[in-house]
């Protein structure tokens, strides 16, 4: 009996040893591309909003921002009409100026993951999968709580008010519909029922309907009913009225808003990480140091070297490529 457990793991062993990890290897490459810049500091967090720097200072989809620098363990969660607000580990959310001065405090009993504003009214959501609603001077006005979950990814999608609601993204796949005014759950949509990583990255209103995405499906209101689309998502690229996924496999698909496939690409064994357009171009970097260049119709394609962002974290913003403490500008 030993030696057939014996025989059993070392088949099991040369097995694992003759499976080999095959790597993005493109037949042409463009150039290899060196950084423009240097940040102040490295780049040690980021978000869909921002990214932090070592020094306290961040990124936002505006560029580098050394007005005031964020206290420990608090990242940027959203600009929005001259005020930023921040939040850290331990519930607590802050609101300052354009100058720096603290506008707003609020501790709450989770950590805020995502937030929205509308005047003094603050729509958030929380770690514990809680959605809720305060106002500056009247304090919490609405919350509810929804089933907790077990990891999740930290590309968290802000709420959105509306004109008669606030649509929040949950953390456990789905959309829910609230009303202003007397805060009754109007619509509880659900995206994707995976049960890990399973919030909802990306969440928009385009043509006055709603659009949503996890990892794991794409979700469109387009007024008549409603659409799903099955994809492993890297990341959703909205131009106007065309969506451009990347998807884990290396393929890079460009739909309708239908859904309708209108082009895709297939870069081989590539890890596309994360992308953005900018001069009608579609840019994306690839984790083992690549940066893709191609039009918006995926024919036209260059790709460059980049080895020195190899595991960095990073952020793009803005015609811009950051990452660890470079900047990139974007051909």
């Amino acid at each position: 009996m030993r030696q057939l457990l014996v025989s059993f793991f070392c088949i099991l062993f040369f097995a694992a040893c003759g499976t080999k990890r095959q790597y993005f290897e493109p037949s042409e490459i463009k150039g290899e591309l060196n950084s423009n810049a240097n940040l102040s500091a490295k780049i040690i967090d980021w978000n869909l909003a921002s990214a932090k720097l070592h020094n306290g200072y961040f990124i936002s989809k505006n560029g580098v921002s050394n007005k005031f620098k964020l206290e420990k363990n608090y990242t940027l969660l959203l600009i929005q009409d001259g005020e930023y607000v921040v939040a850290d580990n331990n519930g607590n959310l802050k609101i300052y100026d354009d100058n720096g001065e603290e506008n707003y405090s609020y501790k709450f009993d989770s950590i805020v993951v995502s937030v929205a504003l509308d005047g003094d009214d603050i729509a958030l959501v929380l770690s514990n999968n809680s959605i809720v609603l305060v106002n500056r001077s009247l304090g919490v006005k609405f919350s509810q709580n929804f089933t907790q979950t077990l990891a999740q990814d930290n590309r968290a999608a802000n709420p959105i008010f509306s004109e008669n609601s606030i649509i929040y993204p949950t953390l456990d796949g789905r959309v829910v519909v609230v009303d202003k005014d007397d805060f009754h759950i109007k619509e509880n949509i659900i995206v994707s029922a995976q049960e890990f990583f399973n919030n909802i990255i990306y969440l928009n209103i385009i043509d006055g309907n709603i659009m949503a995405a996890t990892t794991s499906k794409i979700m469109f209101l387009n007024g008549i009913k409603t659409l799903y689309l099955d994809a492993d998502i890297k990341d959703i690229i909205i131009n106007n009225k065309e969506i451009f996924i990347l998807k884990n496999d290396g393929f890079v698909v460009k739909t309708d808003l239908n859904f309708k496939v209108i082009k895709e690409k297939k870069f081989e064994f590539a890890i596309l990480n994360k992308g953005t357009i900018y001069n009608n171009h579609l840019y994306i970097f690839e984790k083992t140091g690549y940066l893709i260049k191609t039009d918006l119709n995926l024919q036209n394609t260059e790709i460059f070297k980049l080895k020195s962002a190899t595991g960095k974290l990073s952020f793009m913003s803005n015609g811009k490529f950051y990452y660890d403490n470079k900047i990139l500008n974007l051909l």
